[in-house]
């Protein structure tokens, strides 16, 4: 009865569709029987798979219980529903989801007429031909079906094998973009130093210009080394390479982070920054530093400088640069004219030099006898000798005087042993520690960790060393300082004699080197040539830097190593004490045995030379 009565409930909702004799709306009601299926199979969805199809053949049931007067084709729609479940389920059961759509799609007509009482068994023979084309046509969409099922896994492979290669590609295009953009930042880098290059250092000179603002200002530093050749040829290539990277280093190290550091053309550097004035003396004050720091260590090294400024003196990039460059082609040029004037100077002074030394060995022959007649006139005369103690002071100033002559122009070669650097500054200290001592000043030694040797004349260099600490001692105001350091640099010897005098005035700096120049009424001004002579002797290099009212440093380098060195060596000065270190930082040290019998013979001389005044 329940059966019946849900029965005539369907046919009662049934749509008559018998009286829908247009086409175009025929199809929009079957195209909305499809859209209802499809709302219907979507609320489906995400039930399991066998709910799922459960759920599409009810809702087949119920459009053929809708649609009984055969107008609907329920046959496509069984088939067009066959191909939406199947894809829910895995590709092996693809045929029981055709066996279950054949089953209910032909059950219902025998279902029908087994209510109606018109089922027989003869029914099933009778309409044979009509189920096997029905079925073929579920088995040939099952087949389709399989077919589609593979033809888009395929395709799915195929994109995901395309999205693979699009990716490869994509990043085959980002590496080579890297690759692309590190090949134009090394194109624009030093492949020694790291640092721009000049083209380089055009492009951001470029776009720093570009992000100026109107009241700022952008200055570049063109920075050469002078005479840097010779630093290849004496040291080699390598060192040469090692001293660009290390004045690359500190220059990035000491100007400001925003400053752009290049070098190019070899030993030329720039330095751009942008800032006024004030920042523009900073950074030359900082690169000057950095030389300053290196010349302590070689020496040797020089550089010149010149600036620009944007947008006070130029209007472009390339404007700028070529400012920089024209006026550090010109301090070049002035530094090769006095480096050439001096060159003619010291040709004139050794020429007046050998001639003064002639005259020196001229008049010292008379002045010897003069000095005798006059001592023997004083021992016979009471009063010749009232005039004693002008006289023969007065002389032996004259013979002093001709002995630095001699000094100066001595072209004798020098006799290099090797010896103890320590225990000659040993001995000068102790030479010159009576008279600091007695002016209540302070001299002080700071030696290095070991004892340093080298290969030198240690007669000529304790001359030099007595100049340069009494010139010192004698610059100092009340109870001043002088001290003395000395240290092994590769293969070179550095010696720093510094005090806190009245240093030197800057005007004099360029002349202090220079024969007869001196700035004390007493001294004749050969004292600090003859220190250059004997260190140029030795190959090495002596600098001077001085500030006034705060002191003065000499910069000594000396080679460990002389060419043409005796292979005899001086041994190093014996008897250091253990627990008595000496005022200033110094041990006693006692004269080598070898050496004994000549100091005792000098002793006297060496006394007389510590207490006159200090050549300058």
């Amino acid at each position: 009865m329940l059966v019946w009565e849900l029965t005539d409930r369907l046919d009662a909702l049934t749509i008559p569709l018998t009286a829908l004799t247009d086409p175009s709306t025929r199809w929009a009601v079957f195209g909305g029987v499809l859209l209802f299926l499809i709302l219907w199979l979507s609320l489906f969805r995400k039930l399991p798979a066998f709910l799922y199809l459960a759920g599409a053949l009810c809702a087949l049931i119920l459009l053929r219980a809708l649609f009984t007067d055969g107008w609907l084709p329920l046959l496509w729609v069984f088939l067009l529903t066959q191909a939406v479940v199947s894809f829910r389920f895995s590709r092996e059961c693809t045929f029981l989801v055709t066996a279950m759509m054949f089953l209910v799609y032909q059950g219902m007509p025998w279902m029908d007429d087994v209510l109606a009482g018109r089922f027989h068994a003869g029914l099933i023979y009778e309409n044979f031909p009509a189920i096997l084309e029905v079925g073929l046509y579920f088995v040939l969409n099952a087949c389709l079906i399989r077919t589609l099922r593979k033809v888009r896994k395929e395709n799915f492979q195929l994109k995901r094998e395309n999205r693979q290669l699009i990716e490869r590609v994509n990043e085959a295009h980002r590496s080579l973009h890297e690759y692309i953009v590190q090949l134009e930042e090394m194109s624009r880098r030093d492949y020694l130093t790291g640092l721009y290059n000049f083209s380089g250092f055009q492009e951001q000179l470029t776009r720093s210009l570009a992000r100026c603002a109107p009241d700022q200002s952008y200055h570049v530093i063109c920075i050469d080394l002078v005479d840097f050749q010779q630093i290849n040829l004496q040291e080699g290539t390598d060192a040469g390479d090692q001293l660009l990277v290390t004045i690359a280093r500190r220059l990035k190290r000491s100007l400001p982070s925003y400053a752009q550091v290049a070098r190019y053309e070899g030993d030329q550097f720039a330095v751009g920054l942008i800032g006024d004035d004030s920042d523009l003396r900073h950074a030359l004050e900082a690169i000057e530093s950095v030389f300053s720091e290196l010349r302590e260590e070689r020496s040797f090294i020089h550089f010149c400088w010149a600036t620009a400024s944007y947008p006070r003196e130029a209007q472009s990039a390339a404007e700028l640069i070529r400012l920089a460059e024209h006026r550090l082609s010109i301090e070049q040029r002035r530094i090769r004219h006095e480096e050439e004037e001096r060159q003619r100077h010291l040709e004139k002074l050794s020429a007046i030099g050998q001639l003064a030394a002639g005259l020196a060995h001229e008049i010292r022959n008379p002045l010897t006898s003069i000095r005798g007649f006059i001592q023997i006139s004083m021992m016979e005369s009471e009063e010749m000798k009232k005039w004693e103690s002008i006289i023969l002071p007065e002389i032996d100033r004259i013979n002093d005087l001709l002995k630095q002559f001699l000094d100066l122009s001595d072209t004798r070669p020098s006799r290099f042993v090797r010896f103890e650097l320590d225990g000659l500054i040993a001995d000068v200290l102790r030479l010159l520690e009576p008279k600091a001592i007695l002016d209540g000043h302070q001299l002080t030694a700071e030696p290095p960790p070991s004892p340093v040797m080298m290969e030198g004349d240690p007669e000529r260099l304790k001359q030099v060393l007595i100049n340069l600490i009494k010139n010192g001692l004698e610059s100092l105001g009340e109870k001043g300082r002088v001290w003395i350091r000395w240290k092994e640099l590769r293969d070179r010897i550095h010696i720093r004699v510094q005090d806190n005098g009245c240093g030197i005035q800057p005007e004099h700096m360029s002349r202090i080197f220079d024969p007869f120049f001196t700035t004390k009424g007493d001294g004749t001004g050969m004292g600090l040539s003859i220190c250059h002579r004997i260190i140029s002797d030795h190959g090495g290099q002596i600098h001077v830097t001085s500030q006034p009212g705060r002191g003065t440093i000499f910069n000594i380098h000396l080679p460990i190593q002389q060419l043409n060195a005796s292979p005899v060596a001086i041994p190093p000065v014996a008897g250091k004490e253990e627990g008595n270190p000496r005022r200033g930082g110094y041990a006693e040290a006692e004269p080598s045995a070898r050496r004994g019998k000549e100091k005792e013979e000098t002793a006297a001389e060496e006394t007389i030379l510590a207490l006159r005044p200090p050549l300058l």
